[in-house]
């Protein structure tokens, strides 16, 4: 795949890219220049599919650029300064609050890893007010998954707000043993602190149980380091590990976002020594490698992200891979801006064809046919007779996969 030609999109989501290729890379000037001036661009839609691909922080940088020195509506200039001040004071306030979590782990002796979020910022951008986060994810070890959720209840702290009602109830009637054994299957919780309104995401995993390699994450305490976040040491992965955790979470999204896979490029611009053979025999090992190659696919299709030899040829030896970054980039570039995370029957087929192991493919299968909170909570059955839930999942399910129930998008 080559780099991908703006011409044929419209003015505004052209724009959107040429800037981020601008910020990346450097260059793109009269494109970009061509574009401002555009006689049909709508700026109001400029704002709005850059607040949506997380890509406002990047848009307004480059727009305000005095290499550039464009001239652009005043009312245009004060609704990306308003929206990129209003970003910085989030992303400042999420670090305190990050601070002030930390130190109550370590007052339990719970080690964290900090991904994505901030971290995220500091390793690609190299800047807390260039990327666009709205909670924060910490990564604990399985032993501490769900004594930092009691501890956090007594601290304060809300648990399931984003489960449906339903679910939540359901999960009330469970014993704490009950309880305990859904949340172990579960690769994350939230909580919630009211007065800030902040979600903080607790993981024991990486990806969901249906992937065990990044579910069970023990292996990757032996891949961190320390980094400054907002002037407080705050522990992270190493960049050849983010990389990985980038590429596997974006594809198990389908990547819905063009901010996402510009993190991804952005990281892999900004880290010049990373040991791209480490990130591939270990992408290998953990079967995630065809998710990394979906990814730097994509990077390089949209951005036009310069890779290594032997990363290009893993990529050029993957013609399916090469079809389906193919059908994402039309799916994120073309679709209404919406995110559905419902599972259907594609994204079910999509998951398993990005796994090569036969054994993750079958565990895949099985997990999916474990009852959830949502099949307790539609039919509540007396404890006696628990076992027909797994009777009635796989009906549940072929619902979910094959009539899915429309997703309408946010106003």
């Amino acid at each position: 795949m080559s780099t991908l030609n703006t011409t044929e999109f419209a003015p505004e989501l052209a724009l959107l890219l040429q800037c981020a290729r601008h910020h990346l890379k450097g260059g793109c000037q009269q494109q970009i220049q061509q574009l401002v001036n555009h006689p049909e661009l709508n700026w109001r839609d400029v704002i709005h599919l850059a607040r949506f691909h997380r890509l406002l922080p990047i848009l307004h940088k480059v727009l305000f650029s005095k290499d550039l020195a464009l001239d652009l509506p005043d009312s245009v200039l004060k609704a990306l300064r308003g929206y990129w001040l209003k970003n910085i004071g989030r992303n400042f306030s999420l670090v305190q609050e990050l601070k002030s979590f930390l130190e109550i782990l370590d007052t339990h002796h719970i080690r964290a890893i900090t991904f994505k979020g901030p971290m995220t910022a500091m390793n690609a951008y190299g800047d807390l007010s260039l990327r666009t986060f709205s909670d924060l994810d910490l990564l604990v070890h399985p032993d501490d998954f769900l004594k930092l959720r009691e501890i956090a209840i007594n601290q304060g702290y809300q648990c399931d707000k984003l489960m449906a009602v339903s679910e939540r109830e359901c999960l009330k009637q469970l014993s704490s043993q009950e309880q305990a054994s859904y949340f172990q299957s579960q690769k994350e919780y939230s909580l919630l602190k009211v007065e800030s309104r902040t979600f903080l995401d607790i993981h024991q995993g990486i990806l969901s149980k249906q992937f065990l390699p990044l579910f069970d994450t023990r292996w990757i305490w032996q891949h961190t380091q320390e980094r400054q976040v907002g002037g407080h040491p705050v522990l992270g992965l190493t960049p050849d590990v983010e990389v990985i955790v980038l590429a596997a979470q974006g594809a198990e999204e389908y990547w819905p976002q063009l901010g996402k896979l510009f993190d991804l490029a952005m990281l892999i611009e900004n880290q010049p020594n990373l040991d791209w053979n480490s990130v591939l025999d270990l992408s290998e090992s953990l079967d995630v490698l065809p998710r990394l190659i979906l990814g730097l696919t994509l990077i390089q299709n949209l951005y036009g992200v310069t890779l290594p030899d032997q990363v290009d040829r893993h990529l050029k030896a993957a013609p399916p891979l090469q079809a389906l970054a193919q059908e994402i980039q039309e799916n994120m570039l073309n679709k209404p801006q919406h995110i559905d995370s419902k599972l259907t029957l594609n994204l079910v087929l999509y998951q398993l064809r990005l796994m090569t192991h036969w054994r993750n493919r079958v565990r895949c299968v099985l997990t999916l046919m474990n009852p959830t909170l949502a099949d307790i909570a539609a039919i509540p059955l007396p404890k006696y007779l628990f076992f027909i839930y797994y009777l009635f999942r796989p009906v549940r399910l072929i619902q979910e996969v094959v009539w899915p129930q429309p997703v309408h998008p946010k106003p």
